[in-house]
């Protein structure tokens, strides 16, 4: 019972991580972290508001979202209904670096090959070509660390047995590990940087300083750093698992516990954490200035059968793009692009500029039509001029010159509306033989590793009717969640392709 006990606490350690501090030990069972808030000007929608939410069960499950009544956003004490997407980190193009702590004292000698294989396998090789990984071993002594990419580490996962019998040096090791996150370094310089530690160990320290593990665990939260611990006792010693989840509770990270050697406890727990790294919720908002989101903190509470509430984070003053400043011009692929034109008027400027280039432009046509009139009149009061012409009329039935934006049924011409990536919110109107893949070339070009060189393409006939047809590809195309052909396309329809969600609109 009292191992049961233990155990326990150290869930209990792991889930009171959820935000707020709330000691409600009933809504103790779900969590929810707000890592990182943007605020990001765009050329179309005034801004987007990214929240990056971390949503998870007590066990490490990551929670349903996709209802859209189930997230609640929150800006102070007050509801803030805005429209929003949903999508998740690894489809953002956003920088992760992330240090793996794994314990190789002489009793983790048997567990070590299984480890390095799922660690490899299971977690790095998932990573996208945005994430820097770095491992340090630590016994007695730590291990130097150093970043790579993930194919960097492809068959260079290798963890041995330091001999050491004595309690590991974690704290020291963590430390060192704090350090090097540090250093790490993103293209270009100072764009926002998700920092993680990952530890495996069995919560022992030389140490054994209460108060270090939750300085340490303060520290880390201080500096952005989530830590994520996986404890495996090969003794079945569980009570210096405690440390872990202190770790895990201060940096308000998530705590796992393999309680048998084998590599299928190994797979489950680093399934669960690399869904928890590259599957963590990104909610874009879209909204206005008259919204006056800047400056304000922000929460998110999650509504109907898990029920939780994140930590409060405060939304930037002004909006940036890549983490620099971009008040004067909008976010497009993670660059600030500045308005054509110079001068330094801001979007304020140039709403007066198209604002007096259209009244004037009423005024001029005001004017035409006037003297058009006219001159009507004075033509039809002339005498026929013998031998002189007269105008043809319109033929019967010819249907009068299309509107722009609208197709010649009076419909409006279909579009896609981006969900997730990092060209989230752009809308870009269709037409028959439109191409979607990575190729140069492309009409809507996708660069990720789940993407063709050709992988869809969008058929429409003249009455705005459109069918999606999947050319080939290896990753396949969804509609909706389902694996397609070819399939038409109806308003509201949910289309996936690669790491990228978007919108059919026909309305």
């Amino acid at each position: 019972m009292k191992r049961v006990a233990l155990v326990l606490a150290c869930a209990a350690l792991a889930s009171a991580a959820h935000a707020g501090g709330d000691d409600d030990t009933s809504k103790q069972s779900y969590r929810a972290v707000l890592d990182r808030v943007d605020l990001e000007p765009s050329s179309l929608t005034g801004y987007r508001l990214r929240v990056y939410l971390s949503a998870l069960a007590l066990q490490g499950q990551l929670l349903d979202l996709t209802d859209p009544k189930s997230i609640k956003l929150y800006l102070g004490n007050s509801e803030k209904k805005a429209v929003y997407a949903l999508g998740t980190y690894d489809g953002t193009g956003a920088d992760t670096a992330i240090v793996f702590m794994v314990q190789t004292s002489v009793d983790y000698g048997d567990a070590l090959p299984q480890i390095a294989d799922s660690l490899e396998h299971d977690v790095i090789a998932t990573f996208n070509e945005h994430t820097q990984v770095a491992i340090m071993p630590f016994g007695e002594t730590s291990g130097p660390g150093k970043f790579m990419s993930p194919k960097s580490w492809k068959g260079k996962v290798q963890l041995a047995t330091d001999n050491s019998a004595g309690d590991p040096a974690l704290l020291d090791t963590l430390d060192r590990a704090l350090r090097l996150l540090k250093k790490a370094k993103t293209e270009p310089e100072g764009k926002p940087l998700r920092k993680i530690v990952v530890i495996l160990g069995d919560g022992r320290d030389m140490a054994g300083d209460k108060d270090r593990v939750t300085r340490a665990g303060k520290r880390a939260d201080k500096e952005g750093v989530r830590i994520h611990t996986i404890g495996y006792s090969p003794n079945d010693v569980r009570r210096p698992m405690l440390a872990l989840g202190e770790l895990s509770k201060r940096s308000l990270g998530t705590f796992r516990w393999v309680r048998k050697a084998g590599q299928e406890s190994w797979k489950a727990a680093f399934q669960q954490l690399r869904d928890e790294i590259n599957k963590q919720n990104v909610i874009t908002y879209f909204v206005t200035a008259s919204d006056d989101v800047a400056g304000k903190k922000l929460h998110i509470v999650t509504v109907g059968r898990t029920e939780t509430m994140s930590n409060e984070l405060k939304v930037p003053s002004s909006p940036t793009c890549g983490g620099k400043d971009c008040a004067s011009g909008y976010c497009a692929a993670g660059k600030c692009v500045q308005y054509k034109g110079g001068g330094g008027w801001g979007v304020l400027g140039w709403l007066v500029v198209i604002l007096g280039i259209l009244v004037g432009i009423v005024v001029v046509l005001g004017v035409i039509g006037f003297a058009m009139k006219k001159l009507e009149e004075t033509r039809v009061h002339q005498p026929q001029v013998p031998g002189q012409k007269k105008e043809k009329k319109p033929k019967k039935g010819e249907k009068p010159a299309v509107a722009p934006g609208l197709l010649p049924n009076g419909r409006p011409i279909p579009a896609l509306l981006i969900l997730s990536g990092p060209r989230t919110g752009e809308r870009h109107l269709l037409f028959n033989g439109y191409l979607i893949g990575k190729q140069p070339g492309c009409n809507l070009i996708i660069e990720d590793g789940y993407t063709s060189s050709q992988h869809a393409q969008i058929g429409m006939d003249a009455n705005g009717i459109c069918k999606l047809y999947d050319r080939g590809s290896t990753n396949g195309t969804y509609l909706n969640g389902v694996r397609i052909t070819e399939t038409p396309l109806e308003h509201g329809n949910t289309i996936r392709i690669g790491s990228t969600e978007m919108r059919f609109l026909a309305e």
